[in-house]
């Protein structure tokens, strides 16, 4: 099977652009060189997806399967409350009003403070059954060095692989 590289170069691209992030705030976010994604919004044909590849996409927030769907020339799922909402979808104001109603005190608060750092969704051992959403939000109380920052992206890591097997396992045991 023939995978489109420039493909998945240009939606990196342009999700990144999006975000409004220049290359090097996103390399330091994913916690790599400004040249790995450099490299990686290059064209560049790789022998096979890197974990540099799912990282930016979870960044993106798009669904896990999104690098697959692009290099077969499809277009990301952008992970949404609401299902897999493709980009450019608008969710309509009263749907986000009913969201919000439905968030208890404690999320609204941590939802407005800081700023979101990166979110994972994980889709429990059937998608019927819904999603767990975790938002990493960052303080806002100081600046952090880039030791710090790295140690607390590999907490954020280590969260994200164990929400993944706790909420992926099958319940029939």
């Amino acid at each position: 099977m023939d995978r489109d590289w420039a493909r998945l170069s240009s939606a990196i691209a342009a999700a990144r652009d999006d975000l409004e992030l220049t290359q090097p705030q996103l390399a330091q976010e994913l916690g790599v060189g400004r040249s790995a994604v450099q490299k990686m919004e290059s064209g560049h044909r790789y022998s096979k997806i890197t974990p540099l590849h799912r990282a930016a996409a979870r960044r993106f927030g798009w669904t896990e399967d999104s690098v697959e769907a692009v290099l077969a020339g499809g277009a990301p799922i952008v992970r949404g409350g609401h299902g897999d909402v493709p980009p450019g979808t608008d969710i309509e104001d009263t749907e986000v009003d009913e969201l919000l109603d439905s968030l208890t005190g404690r999320v609204k608060a941590a939802l407005l403070g800081g700023r979101v750092a990166d979110a994972t969704a994980v889709t429990l051992s059937s998608p019927d059954d819904g999603d767990v959403v975790i938002i990493w939000k960052e303080g806002e109380g100081r600046d952090l060095t880039p030791e710090e920052r790295r140690e607390l992206e590999k907490k954020w890591s280590r969260l994200q692989r164990a929400a993944h097997e706790i909420f992926s396992e099958d319940d029939t045991q």
